[in-house]
């Protein structure tokens, strides 16, 4: 049997490197008779990691002219549609059985249009079924109501190729349940979104690294800041707190900005300080690698994960239960129902500067806090080895 694994977004930033190392990784430890053909992005050929010495894996990558579509900013659809045709002739070239797709939104409607000569499977990151207005104003509920219908018509145009086997969905048994009922089918799956183990960078010791007082409080946001890491209602909650509380706080903030969120990050560090001089606010603005990131959740406090207009699943919510640290998260959406199922930590609703103060306050003044209750039968359910196993079907 033959399976080609495409990935197009493959970069040092973000979770899809992470999963293409992992299963890398277990193939080499566990080989097989299948042979895998890694297909990626142009940029991933420079990561080093992206390598393989099992004898039943080859990695290859679009060239720059067959990727020009994805980076020529033409609409998603035209992009895609053009990229597909590439896709198309790896399949047809490989003589592959099976394409898993690691991130199938976008390529809904060219599956939906293509005949494929093998079977299709693939990961869905954004379901329709957990979109909400990002405010609670007509005009916001009128285009989350358009947006829904649009993707679930999308997605019933997806399920017209009879070769589409599996649709797998992180961490979402509701949304698996409801999307098979509405559309019919039984294509929708459930897939552990994995939490992965690194070794911790020697000799990185957080506090001493920045001058973090052993009698603060670290607040850490991690991961690509931007708008859905709502870094700046962070900013806003903390400073609301008494000068006596902020003296005993620090945020920390790791991670590459967007560009188009750095004015206003700016901005809002720039006022909490203003307000507060004694509030410490720590600013990493880089990708770091994975040993790194080890250290900065362990020797952090309290992970925040109070996102706004993201209700999917979050690799950072299983890195927190690793480590046994509480999180402040989002009510909404897929990390709002783990955080409560597992007793992970308190939800807020990103919006909200007031809520999340109160509950950073919670954490602050409390000596033994009740959080996280089930860290580790989070990690228990949503291994490595769950996560390959049921991608590629073994």
């Amino acid at each position: 049997m033959r399976v080609i694994i495409c990935d197009i977004y493959v970069k040092l930033v973000g979770h899809n490197l992470g999963h293409i190392q992992n299963i890398l990784r277990y193939l080499e430890q566990n080989p097989n008779d299948t042979e895998y053909i890694f297909l990626l992005n142009p940029e991933a050929k420079t990561i080093p990691s992206i390598r393989s010495s099992a004898k039943n894996v080859q990695i290859i990558f679009f060239t720059d002219e067959e990727f020009a579509p994805q980076l020529s900013g033409m609409s998603l659809i035209k992009s895609t549609q053009l990229l597909w045709k590439s896709v198309t002739k790896y399949m047809n070239d490989w003589k592959a059985d099976r394409l898993i797709l690691m991130m199938v939104d976008m390529f809904q409607h060219t599956i939906g249009s293509s005949r494929s000569s093998c079977e299709i499977t693939g990961i869905m990151f954004n379901p329709y079924p957990r979109v909400i207005p990002a405010a609670n104003t007509l005009r916001a509920k009128q285009q989350t109501a358009i947006t829904k219908a649009r993707k679930l018509f999308t997605s019933w145009w997806m399920l017209r190729n009879k070769n589409l086997k599996k649709v797998f969905i992180f961490n979402d048994r509701q949304t698996v349940q409801s999307m098979n009922e509405t559309l019919g089918t039984k294509i929708f799956t459930y897939l552990p979104d994995p939490v992965y183990n690194y070794p911790s960078r020697q000799g990185l010791f957080i506090r001493q690294k920045y001058k973090i007082n052993d009698d603060r409080k670290i607040l850490l946001a991690f991961g690509m800041i931007d708008s859905k890491k709502n870094v700046v209602n962070l900013l806003k909650g903390l400073q609301q707190l008494s000068a006596e509380d902020a003296a005993k706080t620090c945020l920390l903030i790791v991670g590459k900005i967007r560009p188009e969120y750095e004015a206003p990050l700016a901005e809002a560090i720039k006022e909490a300080k203003s307000l507060h001089p004694s509030l410490q606010v720590e600013l990493e603005s880089r990708f770091v690698d994975d040993d790194e990131m080890e250290c900065f959740v362990g020797q952090s406090d309290v992970i925040s994960l109070a996102y706004v207009n993201f209700y999917s699943s979050s690799g950072v919510i299983g890195l927190a239960c690793r480590h046994n640290k509480p999180i402040i998260a989002t009510k909404f959406g897929v990390v709002g129902d783990q955080t409560r199922e597992y007793q992970l930590g308190i939800t807020v609703d990103g919006h909200s500067p007031e809520e999340i103060k109160e509950a950073f306050q919670y954490f602050l003044h409390t000596a033994a806090p009740e959080y996280p209750k089930r860290a580790k039968d989070f990690v228990q359910a949503h291994t490595s080895e769950a996560f390959i196993k049921t991608l590629l079907e073994l």
